[in-house]
């Protein structure tokens, strides 16, 4: 009877061990699959929001720019001037704007054009893949037929008309000829408020969204298109600029789910397609529409990116034959083990069969121990006190990790963040810092005469101002700040100045404001064990970005700093700036 329990019992724990692990295994498989595609969606229109906003911040410099330029001296004295001294005032403006296409990569042209003689150019300059030319004479061409010339010249002052993105078809244009183009423009309006000009400014396209497409990923392919669905960015370069060409050739043709967003149904969507390389390959794509902000040939534009599924799905493949190759081995593992189970479950129960059999004899039946005496009840006890046990010891192991964290990362003297945290909190504060395009603050902060201290009262009274002045220290930051020792009598702090800024407070203003009340707290004399202890200190102040992008050279232009207001006579504060002016 045992052996058959044994057998019995053997087989069908084996049998639901494996059905177990096959579930698991399939359900592991097609979710994780399933959670990779959509992760791989997720993080694809996560990118092409980023893409899209990259490219409204580029339209909207290229607008400031604009009308930066429409508000120059020098446009407004030709408006207004009907003197001799026009020419050299045009001069004057085309100098002005060489320098100013120099400093653009993505600009390769700036024109103004006067509203009257068809639209005479008044000023242009080109640029060339080597220099920048200033077009005088004759090669000064009319522009009044062009949208974007006539169209400008309707507007109010101070709005802009972007032109539709197509090939560029001016000859006038050294370099940019055929080249894809996008045309910003502006009025400009003379001194008896009527409207006398335009300022126009080409942008290559392909300059443009190369700084655009900087982060993009290897295997990512951007796309774009107009508000009519006809391609301007494609990774095959023949179906672009159709339109242009002869041969248009649409998005909503070639991938019908997209027609969603040119009917106006949803302004963005994320679809697995055919990848436009290899169309025997899945690919998810992501689109976006990017609504025209200012006056524009087009409403919109389309920009997506569009990424092969490969790799994810290989991911999967792999994860699945991982998974069964281990589902496989614990099959194995499970059938030694359910074999070695079974014979320790039915000894109670052949203890249990035994007592039910003398009771068929006749024979009276023991009473079955409430305490459950036998292997199953051994089993509970000593799990009960082994589950104590683990408890117990886990509760020690926190105990212990929440200690040894402590220590590895704050000073044991002062209990502020040691140097390790301290560079860490730095490295988090550049992250954010660059996210949002924000200034931090990195000051180093030495004790001035605090040797003398230590070698006249001992290193107890030392040790008890260097407590002293860290608490001060605490009170002078914000919660949001960072102060730290960084090594002896240095103590080191980190200053955001995000919320301040958006308030129209330089960081360079505001580490100089909290520099100052620490100065102020230290040089409030210390009573320590019944000494009245005076001292000083020197502050070091290095400023994100203009000091230095990385966490180390921050740390060395503070340093400098602090070493520059100790050489100017100590209890004092000097930026790194100063180092570079004094």
């Amino acid at each position: 009877m045992g052996s058959r329990i044994v057998i019995k019992l053997t087989i069908w724990i084996a049998l639901l061990s494996l059905l177990s692990a096959g579930i698991s295994v399939y359900f592991t498989y097609t979710h994780s699959r399933a959670l990779l595609i959509q992760s791989s969606k997720d993080k694809l229109a996560t990118a092409t929001q980023v893409l899209a906003n990259r490219y409204s911040f580029f339209i909207a410099d290229i607008t400031k720019d604009l009308l930066f330029i429409a508000q120059l001296p020098a446009i407004e004295e030709i408006a207004s001037s009907h003197s001799p001294q026009t020419d050299k005032q045009r001069m004057r403006l085309a100098n002005a704007l060489s320098g100013f296409l120099r400093s653009h990569e993505e600009y390769n042209q700036v024109r103004f054009i006067g509203a009257h003689n068809h639209g005479l150019e008044l000023v242009r300059v080109d640029k060339t893949q080597n220099a920048v030319h200033i077009v005088e004479g004759m090669a000064l061409q009319e522009k009044a037929h062009y949208s974007y010339v006539y169209n400008t010249l309707k507007l109010k002052q101070g709005s802009v008309f972007v032109s539709g993105i197509r090939l560029n078809k001016e000859r006038g244009l050294l370099d940019g000829y055929g080249k894809p183009s996008v045309i910003v423009a502006t009025p400009v309006y003379g001194t008896n408020g009527n409207v006398f000009g335009v300022i126009v400014i080409n942008v290559d396209l392909e300059k443009m969204f190369a700084l655009i497409e900087t982060d993009i990923p290897a295997g990512i392919d951007v796309i774009a298109t107009n508000s009519a669905g006809d391609y301007i960015l494609h990774p095959d370069a023949e179906k672009t600029f159709g339109f242009d060409k002869g041969a248009r050739v649409l998005m909503q043709n070639d991938i019908p789910v997209t027609q969603h967003i040119f009917s106006g149904e949803v302004s963005s969507l994320v679809a697995e397609v055919h990848d436009f390389r290899f169309p025997e390959k899945q690919a998810v794509i992501s689109l976006t529409k990017v609504p025209f902000a200012t006056e524009s040939d087009e409403k919109y534009i389309v920009l997506g990116l569009i990424s092969n599924l490969d790799a994810v799905l290989e991911d999967s493949r792999q994860l699945g034959i991982t998974s069964l190759q281990i589902s496989l081995a614990f099959g194995v593992l499970f059938v030694l083990l359910s074999l070695i189970l079974a014979r320790k479950i039915t000894t109670p129960l052949q203890r249990m069969a035994t007592t039910f059999a003398r009771f068929k004899q006749g024979d009276p039946v023991p009473e079955l121990s409430t305490n459950r005496d036998d292997e199953l009840g051994l089993l509970a006890r000593n799990f009960s006190i082994m589950a104590k046990k683990l408890n117990a010891q886990l509760m020690e192991l926190n105990t212990q990790r929440q200690y040894l964290h402590k220590v590895a990362h704050h000073d044991g003297l002062t209990g502020l963040p040691n140097r390790i945290l301290l560079e860490d909190r730095i490295e988090q504060a550049l992250i954010s810092a660059r996210r949002d395009k924000a200034e931090i603050a990195v000051m180093l902060i030495d004790l001035d005469d605090f040797k003398p201290v230590n070698d006249k009262y001992g290193h107890d009274i030392g040790d008890k101002l260097l407590q002293e002045c860290a608490a001060r220290m605490l009170t002078c930051i914000r919660e949001t700040d960072t102060v730290a020792r960084y090594g002896g009598d240095e103590f080191m702090t980190i200053v955001s100045a995000r919320e301040l800024q958006l308030r129209g407070m330089s960081a360079r203003h505001i580490s100089r404001q909290v520099a100052d009340k620490i100065r102020t707290a230290l040089n409030q004399p210390f009573k320590i064990d019944n000494f009245l202890l005076n001292i000083s200190c020197s502050i070091g102040i290095a400023i994100y970005p203009q000091d230095g992008d990385d966490k180390n050279t921050l740390i060395k232009h503070a340093d400098l700093a602090m070493y520059y207001a100790k050489s100017t006579g100590r209890n004092n504060v000097k930026l790194y700036t100063d180092t570079q002016t004094d």
